[in-house]
């Protein structure tokens, strides 16, 4: 045995790789980086069941201890094997150490569907459950919907993250230690098909004898069933120099390991790089205003979208790019252009072309608007989505993608589409699909089904979407950053973090760097005229408001710094429309 892989005086094994160090001892395993030991891992992870009537579930009690029955060294990578039993399954955990990373994983063998994975559980029939930590803050690249939930929690604290911005975000963890310099990295990783899951949870045990242990927890709510043999998706675990490190290196695994396919950057169609004009602000900002209604979403209308081309053209914007955002249809799920909002969506579409204009449409995912009565998924509480994997809404996909993309008679020649609302994927145990995908999978199926269709019909479709995953790279033309909250006062640097994880996620993909919301006229200026510096910049609205007075000067800035930015992009890429 070599330097990288030694047995000490106590007959525990040690492994040296370049950033991290492991001692295995028994079924335990202390993670070190610098020489100073963040978390004890117990080997034991709990894979409870659900119950066959979706109720609830059965715990996966493991009081024995697993044995290692091998050990292996092969060309810098040792292999470490446990065996165990526990009351539902038999088990093999798996320990593969290299130099940059180790990887964990757990294979359970018997029959039930997966109502969850506890990973480093160990015995979940005690109350001092989980594996020891000594790190005190945990950082997790997902931003909440809400401002008190940023990045960052106490590791003394569960952690569950719950987005709309970042739709699904990146599944790892970045654990600090108190005067120590560097971050554990913590990610979990799934083969393709095998995301059946939402969230990846950090969770502490606690007793009042001050014990404190933690656990990462997945929720396959029984979309997962094994008959024979099944391996969870696995944990990587390396060193990381700062959060950003922990984000790219979670990310390039993914990458490398086969898990996801990078985003080619072959020739993109000009209208793609922007900038971009949406309407929704808008619509918010004029139904309050001379549109009045109770909701934005009544006067997505021809009228409105004449009149922001007007004002496009008043101030000068180098626009590129529209989006006629929600409810320019008649119905979410069907997707026919509302007659009595849009006397001739087509011809307002053909004019826009002969200014250089592109035009997108807003799209809803998974509401069922106009799909009553037929094929859909129902969770516990009774909520109700389409099911994007039956035929007849597959079917009914294929006839959209040609109706709103072909520049044929009857259809409306649009360029893409803003997809929106991809947090409505349903959750529970009783949400089952056509296909049997879940969670994630199924989102990502539902997406690959659009981009997939979209290109057949048009191939310079741009697709707009917000997952902040490596797995949805290939699928995604222009990553969203999302919506910004109006009761924050920190619009450029909120936005410019979203950007750098968007980034790290999804190389190659542009970035639609979105709306200021238009809170207060200082806030929202700070994003306006800096948006070139993260992505393709964005404007939601050309209307002042009471609380954001944008003046005609400010205006004069962002088309400054469009036209800018537009002469950088036709110097790199051209000209073409």
């Amino acid at each position: 045995m070599g330097k990288f892989f030694i047995k000490d005086n106590d007959g525990n094994y040690i492994i040296n790789g370049t950033e991290y160090s492991l001692r295995v001892c028994g079924h335990r395993v202390g993670v070190l980086l610098d020489g100073t030991q963040y978390a004890e891992l117990d080997v034991r992870t709990a894979v409870p069941k659900t119950l066959d009537d979706d109720s609830g579930f059965v715990a996966d009690i493991e009081e024995d201890i697993p044995v290692l029955v091998s050990v292996t060294e092969e060309k810098n990578c040792v292999t470490f094997v446990w065996t165990n039993k526990s009351s539902l399954w038999e088990k093999e955990y798996k320990l593969v150490c290299n130099s940059l990373r180790f990887r964990y994983m757990v294979t359970v063998k018997g029959e039930g569907r997966v109502d969850g994975v506890e990973y480093f559980r160990g015995n979940a029939g005690i109350a001092r459950y989980g594996s020891s930590y000594e790190f005190s803050e945990g950082f997790n690249p997902c931003r909440s919907w809400f401002p008190e939930e940023d990045y960052h929690f106490t590791a003394s604290r569960n952690c569950h993250r719950w987005s709309v911005l970042m739709v699904p975000p990146m599944f790892c963890y970045g654990f600090k230690m108190s005067a120590q310099a560097k971050l554990l990295g913590l990610g979990l990783v799934a083969k393709p098909g095998e995301h059946n899951f939402h969230s990846f949870d950090y969770k502490v045990a606690s007793d009042p004898f001050y014990y404190n242990g933690f656990c990462l927890v997945t929720d396959q709510y029984g979309h997962v069933t094994v008959n024979g043999e099944w391996t969870a998706p696995e944990i990587i675990g390396y060193s990381a120099d700062h959060e950003d490190d922990v984000v790219v290196k979670y990310s390039n695994y993914y990458y490398s390991s086969g898990n996801a396919k990078i985003r080619k950057t072959e020739d993109r169609p000009r209208f793609w790089y922007g900038p971009i004009v949406c309407g929704w602000i808008e619509q918010i900002v004029r139904s309050v205003g001379d549109m009045p209604c109770d909701d934005p979403s009544q006067i997505a209308c021809q009228l409105l979208y004449e009149d922001i081309i007007k004002k496009i053209k008043k101030y000068e914007l180098s626009a590129k790019a529209l989006i006629v955002d929600d409810k320019w249809q008649k119905h979410y799920a069907t997707d026919e252009v509302d007659p009595n909002r849009w006397s001739d969506m087509r011809g307002f579409i053909d004019e826009r072309h002969k200014e250089g204009i592109h035009t997108m449409l807003w799209f809803k995912l998974w509401d069922t608007d106009g799909w009553e009565g037929k094929p859909c998924l129902e969770t516990e509480k009774g909520e109700r989505t389409v099911d994007p994997s039956h035929p007849e809404f597959l079917k009914n996909l294929d006839e959209v993608m040609h109706r709103l993309l072909s520049a044929d008679e009857g259809c409306y020649d649009c360029d893409g589409f803003k997809l929106d609302f991809a947090f409505w994927n349903p959750i529970g145990r009783k949400v089952h699909s056509y296909s049997g995908k879940y969670g994630v999978e199924l989102l990502y199926d539902y997406m690959a089904y659009i981009y997939k269709a979209a290109k057949a019909v048009k191939p310079t479709a741009l697709i707009n979407c917000s997952p902040c995953h490596p797995y949805f790279a290939h699928i995604c033309d222009q990553a969203r950053l999302h919506d910004y909250d109006g009761a924050c006062r920190c619009n450029r640097e909120d936005m410019t973090m979203r950007g750098k994880m968007f980034a790290y996620a999804l190389p190659g993909v542009l970035l639609d760097t979105d709306n200021a919301a238009f809170n207060t006229r200082r806030d929202a200026m700070r994003w306006l005229i800096n948006q070139n510096t993260v992505g393709v910049p964005a404007l939601y609205s050309l209307t002042p408001t009471e609380s954001c007075k944008l003046t005609d000067e400010d205006f004069v800035a962002i088309s400054q710094m469009w036209k800018e930015y537009s002469e950088i992009i036709d110097e790199r890429y051209g000209k073409d429309q």
